[in-house]
């Protein structure tokens, strides 16, 4: 069990426990294939998925009051945090496939075949950014995706700007080593 969920699990009381227990035996199967449907068959998605429940259920246990309906209460958790994952992993992917097909027609002259690629290389980009180490991973993610400017990042992640400064280098000369063109990006960074 992790530390967050070892700390949560001490201010249960042994009701609570015992529930949270039962809860989790006659719902976690449950739960997983919820997963594996939205995540597309993927089981990792699904253990992510099912462990964002669980510790969901762990948090709010001492606050819900009908703890003979959590059945209800854990599929309406597990849709809604299943939505928001996708919705986040779509955010992702999509604004990767807008950057890498600037230089294309425009949308309604893109083929099925353009599509594919583009998500092909959307792909793969993400693939390159989730190698990452992550306090580049984070930067760059927050530099590229969030538009926010070192300074901001910095304060955010508690860091000096020339350490962020840093990160973004060290990851944008990784992404260029894989082979991506990234144009001025750096010298944008590097300008703020």
């Amino acid at each position: 069990m992790f530390a967050s969920a070892y700390a949560l699990d001490l201010t249960l009381t042994d009701d609570q426990r015992a529930t949270f227990e039962a809860c989790f035996r006659a719902h976690r199967h449950k739960v997983f294939r919820l997963g594996l449907r939205y995540g597309r068959g993927s089981e990792t998605w699904a253990e992510d998925l099912t462990q964002e429940v669980f510790m969901k259920l762990l948090q709010e246990l001492p606050v819900l009051t009908d703890h003979e309906d959590l059945g209800g209460w854990i599929y309406r958790v597990t849709t809604n945090a299943a939505l928001s994952k996708l919705r986040r992993e779509r955010s992702w992917l999509g604004f990767l496939e807008q950057m890498v097909s600037e230089d294309r027609e425009p949308e309604d002259e893109v083929g099925a075949d353009t599509r594919l690629e583009l998500s092909e290389t959307a792909r793969e980009a993400e693939k390159l950014i989730a190698s990452l180490p992550p306090k580049e991973r984070i930067v760059l993610s927050m530099k590229v995706l969030d538009g926010l400017p070192q300074r901001e990042i910095a304060r955010a992640l508690h860091m000096s700007e020339g350490y962020v400064s840093k990160l973004l280098s060290r990851a944008w000369n990784k992404v260029r080593a894989a082979g991506w063109d990234v144009g001025g990006e750096e010298a944008e960074v590097n300008r703020e």
